[in-house]
């Protein structure tokens, strides 16, 4: 999976004294994800089916940087881990070769966070998120294997050290069907 939602923010949250560019906007790095996600089906109306799933995702190395105002000086930047945990139901469409879904759920997401430039402590904390999502499976010929296409959004609470409140992410897998 992939999180493609580069971004430039207003220069806000917290920054140390020692980065004087600390106002200025910042950008966010895309980074890999990595998900598991197990679905049980609770009603099966053969056109369609609803499942409760329990999506789990994973991000490692999404870094924050500040833009460079003062020439020459250090601009603090931030490595960010999130996780996202958001139980959903999800609606299929059971189509011939393909099966479009949706989802939508809520749970929480952790974020972890080291400082760059200054030796200083990592933080981390913990909020609520809301979870939409769809997307498509697509039958191969070996049974119970699939693959998928989808795309979900996270959104978060107020977390102190999440640097934007929507999280895209974007990815591609293979399904097993037990």
């Amino acid at each position: 999976m992939f999180s493609p939602n580069t971004s430039t923010n207003p220069g806000v949250g917290a920054c140390s004294n020692f980065d004087p560019n600390c106002a200025s906007p910042f950008t966010t790095s895309s980074s890999v994800a990595l998900e598991g996600d197990f679905a049980h089906r609770i009603l099966n109306l053969h056109l369609a089916s609803l499942s409760v799933e329990f999506p789990i995702v994973g991000v490692t190395d999404r870094n924050t940087q500040h833009t460079s105002v003062i020439p020459g000086t250090l601009n603090s930047g931030e490595q960010f881990t999130q996780i996202f945990f958001t139980p959903s139901v999800k609606l299929k469409f059971n189509l011939p070769v393909i099966s479009p879904f949706v989802s939508a759920g809520g749970g929480f997401a952790h974020f972890g966070s080291v400082k760059l430039v200054e030796a200083l402590p990592g933080s981390s904390s913990t909020t609520g998120a809301f979870q939409v999502g769809g997307g498509v499976d697509v039958g191969t010929p070996i049974p119970h294997i699939g693959l998928r296409g989808e795309a979900r959004e996270f959104y978060t609470g107020e977390s102190g050290l999440s640097t934007s409140r929507h999280n895209v992410l974007i990815g591609a897998g293979v399904v097993l069907r037990f």
